[in-house]
């Protein structure tokens, strides 16, 4: 797979690693559909790619509601002429203990974490079948590889991400449609003012984060390099990984006291 001229939906695109991808797909020469409810934020980020040269059209899609992300693949198709490449990037954060979590946020979180990504997996397929090539990009996160106490549920709504990706990777190989799973850590970007239930910093963000470009660098380049899962750092993301593979006791360990700090 190459960017250039590769026609790709990037979901949430209005900031943080969405926007960065947007740009950074743009900077490589793809052609760009950008999705999220934000319009005026789509029209400045549309803005500055044909700025540099790209070419970028704005859809505006609530991929929460019933047929938006059919009218959104739609919509690239006919303005693009097909889908290359889906960036699955719309997403929200949860922090609660799993007891104290409100119904209605679970329920949100993972209809948009989730349901929605799903629904834009299943929205553009067919075309990416009839066109025996495409790839699908899920950004998830280290919480859906390493499970995070006070953000139990979000760890979940990744952990299902993953498990999508990674069954669809094997379902569609031999129709010539890639998958790509992004494990980013903490990342410096506006996704922690948005989160629902508890505001503020979390227990777990110990480590200075990653910037949201960093993210789209290594995002762009593995997508070129042919890489069904991505990391973004080799400490803490790998390191955490691995120590968690082969020592989980200790790593349980230290995130079972990060917890009971942060209820003191």
């Amino acid at each position: 797979m190459r960017l250039k001229n590769a026609r790709v939906i990037v979901t949430g695109a209005s900031s943080g690693i969405g926007r960065a991808i947007a740009l950074e797909f743009g900077r490589r020469g793809a052609l760009l559909a950008l999705a999220s409810r934000n319009t005026a934020a789509l029209d400045e980020v549309a803005a500055a790619i044909r700025k540099n040269g790209a070419s970028a059209v704005v859809v505006a899609t609530n991929v929460t509601e019933a047929g938006a992300v059919e009218r959104m693949a739609s919509e690239t198709i006919r303005q693009l002429g097909g889908i290359d490449i889906l960036v699955n990037n719309a997403g929200i954060g949860l922090q609660a203990l799993i007891a104290d979590a409100s119904a209605a946020d679970v329920e949100a979180m993972f209809r948009l974490n989730v349901l929605a990504a799903a629904a834009a997996i299943r929205a553009v397929l067919p075309i990416m079948r009839a066109q025996r090539a495409g790839m699908i990009i899920n950004i998830s996160s280290m919480a859906g590889r390493i499970v995070i106490p006070r953000i139990g549920y979000y760890s979940a709504s990744k952990f299902a991400l993953t498990a999508i990706g990674d069954a669809l990777r094997m379902e569609e190989a031999h129709r010539g449609i890639r998958v790509m799973n992004v494990f980013p850590g903490t990342t410096r970007s506006s996704f922690g003012e948005h989160r629902l239930g508890i505001r503020g910093r979390g227990a777990h963000q110990r480590v200075p984060p990653v910037s949201a470009e960093k993210v789209a660098r290594r995002v762009a380049n593995a997508v070129e390099r042919n890489q069904s899962s991505v990391y973004i750092s080799l400490v803490p993301d790998r390191l955490g990984l691995a120590v968690n593979y082969v020592a989980g006791w200790a790593v349980r360990r230290v995130l079972r006291g990060w917890a009971r700090r942060a209820e003191a």
